[in-house]
């Protein structure tokens, strides 16, 4: 059996990463196919660190060209894909939405997800929207396999960072900062957040379009300003996945993104920098384009995170939680098996069974 990943950008990896190294331990044949956009480097060191390489084609009619030549038993895409209903019987199709699928925007619920056989879903919260909107789409309770190394027996500790080698001091707190590129906090925070921020260890994980797209090379620019200062690290390319980040932070800071239930998930505090800066078409009478391309459906979600409205009591309501981390425990409790499912550190297993046609509950083979 062939198993192939469509990888148009790095921040899908992470969702896929558990699941290629479940196959690849069984025997399985995976393939990663990535799109060249100037940027190739990090995606190649990423994926090769799994154990494959990675298939270059120029852009998705090249992927689609090559996923009908060679047929796949599987294709596993973390987006819609153009063309997928055509790709010939032999291919099977998944969809392991690269968020959690309970994230703050609409991207999730896109119209062409439901051209797929089957969706992988994290937990039931979204299975009666999922339902609605993918009537003939086969939707898979798994968990969200991203959270994985996070949900194992050594936990935390096995991918937690090391702050000294980082130039960081273990004995601060560690406050996380994880904005996406649009609508972001970037442009609203504090000119000297850092220094504000001084009795903090901040670690900033950028989204993969605020370091790399040159639209947002204003974004770039602040947060390289901000790396400079002692107490502050900002990841570099090839650290592209959030978990480690997560598993040494005591508290995370975020703004439109699906992270905010990731963190929660694992009983970490949360806050939502709401100060999020919009384009001038997103405002006044064009606001509506704002509302649009969020998910009102997840709002009350929302509840697992304090909503911070201004930049300059984010580090005030960080240091809260921090000095007491017990705020919002229950909620987020009450909903993190709702949003991601079984926390077991086995949603990938569950994948590859469903894919190797096997019961999701069979226990892992080799």
């Amino acid at each position: 059996m062939q198993v192939c990943f469509d990888l148009p950008h790095l921040y899908y990896l992470p969702q896929y990463a558990p699941v290629i190294t479940e196959l690849l331990r069984r025997g399985v044949d995976c393939r990663v196919v990535s799109y060249r956009s100037g940027n190739e480097g990090p995606i190649q060191v990423a994926v090769e660190r799994l154990g494959l390489g990675v298939d270059w084609v120029s852009d998705e009619s090249a992927a689609h060209t090559e996923y009908r030549r060679s047929a796949p038993d599987w294709l596993v895409c973390g987006n819609s894909f153009r063309g997928i209903a055509d790709l010939g019987t032999s291919t099977r199709t998944a969809l392991l939405f690269h968020g959690s699928g309970t994230g703050v925007k609409v991207a999730s619920l896109t119209p062409s997800l439901g051209d797929f056989h089957v969706r992988f879903v994290s937990g039931p919260g979204r299975m009666p929207i999922f339902r609605e909107l993918y009537p003939t789409t086969e939707l898979c309770e798994v968990g969200f396999a991203k959270l994985d190394p996070l949900c194992t027996p050594e936990g935390l500790d096995s991918v937690r960072m090391n702050l000294d080698s980082l130039g960081l001091d273990p004995a601060k707190p560690t406050l996380l900062y994880a904005p996406t590129f649009y609508p972001s906090s970037i442009e609203n925070m504090r000119q000297d957040f850092p220094e504000e921020a001084a009795d903090f260890n901040v670690l900033m994980k950028a989204h993969d379009f605020s370091l790399n797209k040159s639209r947002y090379k204003h974004q770039r620019a602040k947060l390289e300003r901000y790396s400079k200062a002692s107490n502050v690290y900002l990841a570099r390319d090839e650290e592209y996945s959030l978990i480690p980040f997560l598993a040494t932070a005591d508290v995370m800071a975020t703004d439109t993104s699906s992270s905010i239930f990731e963190c929660a998930s694992i009983d970490k505090p949360v806050l939502t920098c709401d100060f999020v800066r919009l384009r001038w078409n997103y405002r006044g009478p064009w606001r509506y384009r704002l509302r649009r391309r969020l998910d009102p459906s997840t709002k009350h979600y929302l509840e697992v995170a304090e909503g911070v409205k201004r930049a300059k009591d984010l580090v005030p309501r960080v240091r809260a939680h921090v000095e007491n981390p017990s705020l919002l425990h229950d909620v987020r409790k009450r909903y993190a098996h709702e949003l991601m499912g079984p926390l077991d550190g086995k949603a990938s297993v569950r994948i590859a069974n469903y894919l190797q046609g096997m019961d999701l509950q069979a226990p892992a083979t080799a």
